[in-house]
């Protein structure tokens, strides 16, 4: 599989995850599921994804801890029009096999197998479900979204009975990432489920610390590729541990589209390394109809698969858990933070959450739902940041590598600003907004002063001026007129312009402070002695006192 693979007939995949059939590739895998075929339970044939095709029933696997992940610990994603509860007692599943859901050929394994799911999962704690990040992307997803234990085969020819009592709906979305965030490329999710699964399933263990699978780890997969009910693939190896990140790691497991989301065993203590989130194209074209793709242990892509910790680690920083965090009270949230949700926002420009600040001139302000401790996101957040004036001084859309938000701003007045907390666009989202203050060095008081003219005949400022030289420093601002500053006068219409070192006008202003005066700010991109030119609009005769400010 290829990409997050997700998609309940679209969901198979032999060599990676596929999302879609023949040799297009889904992105990163998304696993969800199918029924397999009765002739093939539980062998394994070649031609098959990584070397061998090591994909098991849950039945006819020889290990009983992993056969226990999976009856007490695996779930299958599917939509409600997914599934017949008709009957509570006995829940059948709406969906082509897998053979015609994606054209296999007569000689591929698992065709009868029906394909409801769209993704896999995990629980890992009594209401908490582990799976990608791809597979529910919003809280709409969340609402339409049913996890379905008890699907798997015990027999070639029989399936687990699977009652109303093990559906559960997804109530929240704890946690989510599915982005490069602080140059990590993160992609999970944490899920609370509408109610306890425990004691009637029991929650699989999470690998403790936070260090790099060695390469050569054997690993094992179960989930339900393609959508077909839940198979242990336990033949595969890490490949590249991509210790120096942290953020996932490669594995020569046999997953496909509807894998996405499944959980990854190291082999040692059937703990949870990782959560399955990409791969190779799934079937290729045979002629008329499709196979697995095939590769070697060594050739092709490999899978991709994120690191649990990341996602344990966002789970604790806002909740409590005494299995995941040693604690069941979440951590209180840092003293300057802003939660929120919100939808429609354009952008951070209606619709937005607020929070004033109070700066004084010369404090740096550093604000985001990235790259603070603490912030955090779903979705894509939009924020802005305005000052005393309700003007706005900084804006932020996507950040930290992904669609996070993230500014800095050095305040140059005092007052109280306003942070406005939205979305990209009409999108919705939620994060939690965090901010550090830092004290600066203020700046400078403005330096200034005045002269007086009288002029005639300038031609709007273009002859006979009155001239005054004034020195800037690069990054400088000078404010100047006849009108708006302290001590400022004019009779007549004035015209006031503004010439840099090169003698190029770089500023210009004839009527201002809603009248004949004149005023105008101009920021120096180079250092160097400019000149204030002093006249009348067009012929005609005036006078005044210019003033200017420099900060």
């Amino acid at each position: 599989m290829r990409t997050p693979w997700s998609s309940a007939p679209q969901r198979v995949r032999a060599l990676t995850l596929l999302c879609t059939l023949a040799a297009v590739s889904c992105g990163p895998l998304e696993e969800g599921g199918a029924l397999l075929d009765p002739d093939s339970l539980g062998k394994s044939k070649d031609p098959v994804v990584y070397g061998t095709d090591n994909r098991t029933d849950v039945y006819a696997h020889a290990d009983a801890t992993l056969r226990a992940r999976a009856q007490q610990a695996t779930v299958a994603l599917m939509n409600p029009s997914d599934f017949n509860a008709t009957n509570p007692s006995n829940v059948t599943f709406n969906a082509q096999n897998l053979g015609t859901a994606y054209n296999l050929c007569a000689t591929e394994r698992f065709r009868s197998d029906l394909t409801p799911a769209f993704c896999s999962g995990t629980l890992i704690d009594d209401d908490l479900v582990l799976t990608a990040g791809h597979c529910i992307t919003s809280s709409s997803a969340c609402t339409n979204t049913r996890f379905v234990f008890n699907f798997y085969r015990t027999s070639a020819t029989a399936m687990q009975t699977v009652t109303t009592a093990d559906i559960f709906s997804c109530q929240s979305i704890v946690v989510r990432q599915q982005a490069v965030v602080n140059g990590q490329n993160l992609d999970y999710a944490i899920l609370r489920l509408d109610r306890a699964a425990t004691p009637r399933f029991t929650p699989a263990p999470i690998r403790p610390g936070n260090s790099a699978l060695p390469v050569g780890t054997g690993v094992t997969v179960i989930g339900s590729g393609s959508g077909i009910p839940f198979k242990i693939d336990s033949g595969g190896t890490v490949r590249d541990a991509r210790a120096g990140t942290l953020d996932y790691f490669i594995a020569t497991t046999d997953t496909f589209g509807g894998n996405s989301g499944s959980g990854v065993y190291e082999n040692s203590g059937y703990t949870v390394a990782g959560i399955l989130v990409r791969g190779e194209t799934d079937y290729v074209s045979s002629g008329s109809c499709s196979i697995v793709n095939v590769c070697t242990e060594t050739g092709c892509r490999g899978e991709d698969v994120t690191y649990v910790r990341p996602a344990v680690a966002a789970y604790c920083a806002v909740a409590g858990s005494q299995r995941l965090c040693g604690t069941t009270e979440p951590p209180p949230p840092p003293a300057n933070s802003l939660p929120y949700t919100a939808t429609n926002t354009n952008s951070a420009q209606q619709n937005t959450v607020k929070k004033v600040v109070a700066l004084t001139a010369g404090q740096k302000i550093t604000l985001g739902t990235c790259g603070l401790t603490g912030a955090a996101f779903t979705g894509d957040t939009y924020l802005r940041l305005f000052g005393p004036s309700a003007t706005e001084v900084s804006a932020n859309d996507d950040a930290c590598g992904g669609r996070g938000s993230s500014l800095a701003f050095t305040a140059s007045t005092s007052g109280n600003y306003e942070i406005r907390a939205g979305c990209y666009s009409s999108g919705s989202c939620s994060g939690t907004v965090v901010w550090e203050i830092v004290n600066g060095t203020p700046p400078p008081p403005p330096t200034g002063g005045t002269y007086d003219y009288s002029a005639s005949n300038t031609n709007s400022a273009q002859q006979n001026t009155v001239n005054q030289s004034v020195t800037l420093a690069a990054g400088q601002s000078i404010t100047l007129g006849t009108c708006g500053l302290t001590g400022a006068t004019s009779t007549g219409d004035t015209y006031l312009r503004l010439y840099s070192p090169a003698a190029a006008q770089v500023a210009a202003n004839d009527d201002a402070c809603g009248g004949t005066g004149s005023n105008l700010s101009f920021t120096a991109t180079t250092a160097g002695t400019y000149q204030i030119r002093g006249g009348c609009y067009s012929n005609t005769s005036c006078s005044g006192k210019v003033a200017w400010t420099i900060q």
